[in-house]
């Protein structure tokens, strides 16, 4: 399987090398090719393949009988951008799930998301597209996290909760019961939001506060 994975920076880096322990655990192999266009090409310290050249170099690389996209970006309106640029190439987005990633029953994982080693998703969760659930991030029961969201590393989601269409939790962050974090909202790291969060907006702190409008995805 040949697997195109779109950016090559650390995080694209730990993608890809989840990607590839998930192979390994079920006894396949896979062909990584890198592509961005802020590096130059050759080949990647991490040793899990190369820069063959910018994103407009994806479907030269494509083999049709076997190749999916990967997005190696964590950002969320950096994910759009990516996903909308590349719609074009009619290959299909690789879900990527780290084998010590612990998933629970009932839970749906949307096409081109990230769920990374030690992440635990419990039971009866929904993840839409394009979603990122970094390592040692927790989303417990009844959730909802939507497309092009992010959970950065430690980010503890509570049940009931729902994280809104290309919110940002930060490294460490916390949401308590019951709550929703509204669309395009970051909650910077170590914020704990005890009372849903308005949409488009940046909280820090404990409890979470405002401190200004977010930036909004551009078209």
């Amino acid at each position: 399987m040949r697997y195109l994975v779109v950016g090559a920076g650390g995080h694209a880096q730990e993608v890809a090398w989840s990607l590839s322990e998930h192979e390994r655990v079920r006894g396949s192999s896979c062909e990584l090719l890198f592509f961005d266009d802020a590096l130059a090409p050759g080949p990647l310290a991490s040793g899990l393949g190369a820069i063959v050249g910018p994103l407009d170099a994806v479907a030269d690389h494509a083999d049709r009988r076997g190749s999916s996209l990967v997005l190696g970006v964590g950002r969320p309106q950096l994910k759009v951008q990516l996903t909308e640029r590349l719609g074009a190439t009619g290959l299909p987005w690789a879900t990527v799930i780290h084998p010590r990633a612990t998933i629970g029953p009932n839970v749906e994982i949307g096409a081109g998301s990230y769920v990374a080693a030690g992440a635990i998703v419990t039971v009866n969760v929904r993840i839409g597209v394009f979603a990122t659930i970094n390592m040692h991030a927790q989303v417990a029961h009844d959730g909802v996290v939507e497309a092009f969201a992010t959970l950065h590393p430690d980010a503890h989601v509570a049940g009931q909760v729902r994280i809104g269409e290309g919110a940002e939790l930060g490294t460490g962050a916390a949401v308590i019961p019951g709550l929703t974090i509204g669309a395009w909202a970051v909650l910077g790291a170590g914020a704990v939001a005890v009372e849903s969060l308005e949409g488009g907006r940046t909280y820090v702190g404990v409890p979470a506060r405002p401190i200004a409008p977010a930036a909004r995805r551009s078209a």
